[in-house]
């Protein structure tokens, strides 16, 4: 019971009367990532959709959210990407008949993964600040 409201549940209510979900449910679209399952927003997720090259289906990223037909969602990770696959979760969600071929979402992956904006580690290997990498703390 919500102490606030007295009620089941502990909701915010707005001037116009309307009630909101409680103020730690996430806010925006959520998505299932067909690899691991969970839950996340839109944006963090990356959505690829079936094309069909020769008679055989073709998965491709969908950068831009907007590519018409079904779309089927994905954690930017490889993790993500290797358990869809031995899954077979794809060819469920996006409905095919045929197993797609997935090397241009795998090739999308790993294009991101050593992109010129990726994050380098600044921490030389021994220096002592990879314990927790804060500069300021006791443990060394």
């Amino acid at each position: 019971m919500c102490a606030e409201t007295g009620t089941g549940t502990c909701t915010d209510v707005d001037p116009h009367g309307t009630v909101a979900p409680a103020s730690g449910a996430p806010r925006g679209p959520v998505r299932t990532c067909v690899g691991c399952r969970a839950t996340g927003p839109r944006s963090a997720l990356l959505r690829v959709v079936a094309a069909t090259t020769s008679g055989s289906p073709v998965l491709v990223v969908d950068v831009g959210r907007r590519m018409p037909g079904r779309g089927a969602w994905l954690h930017p990770d490889l993790e993500c990407l290797e358990l869809a696959s031995r899954r077979r979760a794809f060819g469920r969600a996006l409905r095919l008949q045929d197993r797609p071929d997935e090397s241009a979402v795998r090739e999308h992956l790993e294009g991101q993964a050593t992109a010129p904006g990726a994050p380098v580690p600044t921490v030389d290997e021994g220096s002592g600040l990879e314990a927790d990498g804060d500069p300021m703390s006791t443990l060394r």
